[in-house]
């Protein structure tokens, strides 16, 4: 456990009984750490990133656990911070589908497919669906969460100890023990006000 250790972060939702997934890339941006900087991630970003994920999110979306396994050594099991049970959204009106979601693209200021990222969050109320495009109130909802990660995670990780990267499967290759240059910290991030669909999370995935 060490300076510039790997992390994968998931967020487990559930929609309609399908289980709704994100994941995230994060390295510790400083050299001491208490002794499970796993735990100390999934327990941070709860805590911290909690209220604004779930303000953007209809009251139908169920928030379960924060998942967080060390990647880079790889061999570690998954640490867990767990939401209260009953924890919802908090967004008024009821999603449309499981499948439609907001974006935000991750910058790392390096061009090419491999330094850039995207988190599909799913969950918007059917009524923020305006002709395709998502409705100003809900792209605010959503931007407050995006503003409060790129503060914590991207503009200050010395503070938070952890910083939010872009992480390449092509870089880092199939298998353990991954390259560490398929990590690329991010410098912004960009909320998108289309209506993007994410096949994967049809109804019956996760059940």
């Amino acid at each position: 456990m060490g300076f510039n250790d790997i992390y994968k972060l998931r967020i487990h939702c559930r929609l309609f009984g399908s289980e709704v997934l994100n994941v995230m890339h994060f390295k510790e941006a400083v050299g001491t750490l208490p002794a499970n900087p796993a735990q100390t991630l999934a327990n941070d970003f709860l805590t911290n990133m909690g209220t604004t994920l779930r303000a953007r999110a209809t009251t139908e979306m169920a928030f379960e656990f924060i998942e967080v396994v060390r990647i880079v050594p790889y061999g570690d099991g998954p640490a867990l911070a767990l939401f209260a049970g009953g924890t919802n959204g908090t967004a008024t009106g009821g999603a449309i589908s499981t499948t439609l979601a907001e974006v935000v693209t991750l910058s790392t200021g390096r061009a090419g497919r491999r330094y850039r990222g995207r988190i599909f969050l799913g969950g918007g109320p059917a009524s923020a669906n305006l002709a395709g495009a998502w409705a100003a109130a809900q792209s605010t909802r959503t931007q407050a969460f995006v503003t409060a990660m790129v503060a914590r995670y991207v503009t200050s990780p010395l503070a938070t100890a952890f910083q939010l990267g872009v992480w390449s499967k092509l870089i880092a290759g199939p298998d353990p023990p991954f390259n560490t240059d398929a990590f690329t910290p991010v410098t912004s991030a960009t909320v998108r006000t289309t209506v993007r669909n994410q096949r994967r999370r049809q109804i019956g995935v996760g059940r």
